[in-house]
């Protein structure tokens, strides 16, 4: 057999690569450039991946089922979603500048599940404030139980909100109060709803935190709400902070930004997580 004959057969056993073990290593090639696609968003799809590197549908199932096996990613209908990354701890000051779009457009979904003459609760942090900024010139009349002093600044002066503020320790780099004196305050009360900012949600690990004083504080306002409002930006699905404040139950609903990725949807919607996009 000429040499040429040989080359075109070797194509035709492996289409995907001139030699097997060529085959072998453009494998492990793609598997590397959808990991790093998953360090830089939230989910791939399987047709997007197809057409990345021009190989069968087949061959990119097989891959990200090699790598799901991994741990490497989650695999769901259409593609695959990363799995929980550890997020950096980043100021207060830091957080009030990203995502303000998104922040804003969860915000506004966010107020069609208050209603008038709701007792409420306001997680701190800086998707909260939008969410306060809002409530102050939509509404007539809520009571707000909080701990943060920034939410405290943007209702204090509405006549329309009453302002109910956990006192405790003061925690200055997230300009909230803290500690067993805020939180004996909380447990003494019952509201509707609360609204929980964290910084990290993942189906694996629940929504976590940087700070162990804020996590017991978030807990505490869970326990006393009959529903639980998750506040988080399509930036925080599937990440992770180091530490855990609760699973995903089932009184939880999710509210986020349309930035959403569909696949991302839909693994949280196939976990039986309400999700809403804003």
């Amino acid at each position: 057999m000429y040499k040429s004959e040989r080359r075109r057969a070797k194509r035709k056993a492996y289409p995907e690569g001139r030699t097997q073990k060529g085959v072998l290593m453009f494998a492990d090639e793609r598997k590397t450039k959808i990991a790093d696609m998953l360090k830089k968003r939230p989910s791939v799809t399987t047709s997007e991946l197809t057409e990345t590197f021009g190989v069968s549908v087949e061959t990119i199932r097989r891959d990200l089922e090699y790598m799901e096996s991994q741990g490497q990613l989650r695999r769901v209908h259409g593609g695959a979603i990363a799995v929980g990354k550890l997020q950096n701890y980043t100021s207060l000051s830091g957080r009030r500048r990203e995502h303000l779009p998104e922040k804003h457009s969860l915000a506004l979904k966010a107020c069609s599940y208050i209603q008038e003459g709701d007792f409420i609760v306001l997680d701190a942090g800086s998707t909260v404030y939008e969410l306060a900024a809002l409530l102050g010139e939509r509404f007539h009349m809520l009571t707000v139980l909080t701990h943060s002093l920034e939410v405290m600044k943007i209702l204090g002066e509405k006549e329309n909100i009453r302002v109910v503020l956990a006192g405790g320790f003061y925690l200055p780099e997230e300009k909230c109060f803290c500690g067993h004196l805020a939180l004996d305050m909380v447990r003494q009360i019952h509201v509707a709803k609360c609204f929980i900012a964290p910084a990290a949600i993942s189906l694996n690990f629940g929504i976590s935190d940087h700070m162990q004083e804020l996590i017991a504080m978030q807990r505490a306002f869970l326990e006393i709400a009959d529903q639980a409002y998750i506040l988080a930006d399509s930036s925080k699905f599937e990440t992770c902070a180091p530490l855990r404040i609760s699973g995903l139950e089932p009184k939880f609903l999710c509210i986020t930004d349309s930035g959403l990725s569909d696949e991302v949807w839909e693994a949280y919607k196939k976990a039986s997580v309400d999700v809403v996009r804003g």
